[in-house]
């Protein structure tokens, strides 16, 4: 198996003091809370999955998807594709079929609300244009909502979906710190209120991890067939 691209970096630029770290988070959580209105606790680090939520895939035929990248929603397209083969071609129904995509690196922008989008110029950041248009997207154009016959995505093939028909999407906490590193570094906010937003803004049901390359080890471990898709 290779994954290259998972970035197995912390996040150094977060306070070693615990004091500090903890008035920190406080300040971000709060700032996020007032750009996003999101709960308190969806900022706590314990949003990390355990993996008791592995041992309920149990469906005859298991796949999980390394997705490193956003492809302008090519991977998306792929796994509506999965999903439809096994139905039309081999009379497979869904609740046969458990598919998981682990989304990390540059794949992050699938999994985040409308607001970070806009707040933080994910288009921009991650070079992604809404529909036919060359203007940076604003909004999550792999989100039904914003999926449209003519844009990267279809609804059938956006990130909820998806899930309506028991795709489980995953984001790695590496690819987090490393996606906080990168709006600093674009100027967008302090580490902490970023880290934050981030942590509270993911889209429903979109899961956490520790590391994308353990998790998908694990994944194997309960028998999911692994494949790379990009």
């Amino acid at each position: 198996m290779e994954l290259e691209k998972v970035n197995l970096r912390t996040n150094n630029d977060r306070s070693t003091s615990p004091r500090r770290g903890f008035l920190g988070r406080l300040a971000g959580g709060a700032a996020a809370m007032a750009l996003f209105g999101v709960p308190e606790k969806a900022f706590a680090e314990e949003r990390v999955q355990g993996t008791d939520w592995m041992d309920a895939l149990t469906a005859k035929h298991r796949t999980v998807f390394d997705m490193s990248a956003h492809g302008n929603g090519k991977p998306l397209t792929q796994a509506k594709n999965y999903l439809d083969a096994w139905r039309d071609a081999f009379k497979v129904t869904e609740h046969d079929v458990n598919l998981v995509i682990g989304c990390h690196g540059d794949a992050i922008p699938v999994v985040l609300t409308d607001a970070l989008w806009s707040r933080y110029k994910i288009g921009e950041q991650y070079n992604i244009t809404d529909g036919g248009t060359k203007a940076p997207a604003v909004r999550n154009v792999f989100s039904t909502a914003n999926a449209t016959a003519g844009g990267l995505v279809t609804p059938e093939q956006s990130v909820d979906g998806l899930q309506k028909r028991g795709v489980r999407f995953l984001i790695c906490m590496n690819t987090i710190a490393g996606a906080t590193k990168k709006l600093v570094a674009a100027g967008l906010g302090s580490s902490d209120e970023i880290h934050a937003a981030i942590m509270g803004g993911l889209l429903p049901n979109v899961m956490t991890v520790p590391a994308m390359v353990v998790a998908m080890t694990q994944l194997q471990e309960h028998g999911l067939k692994y494949t790379k898709i990009a």
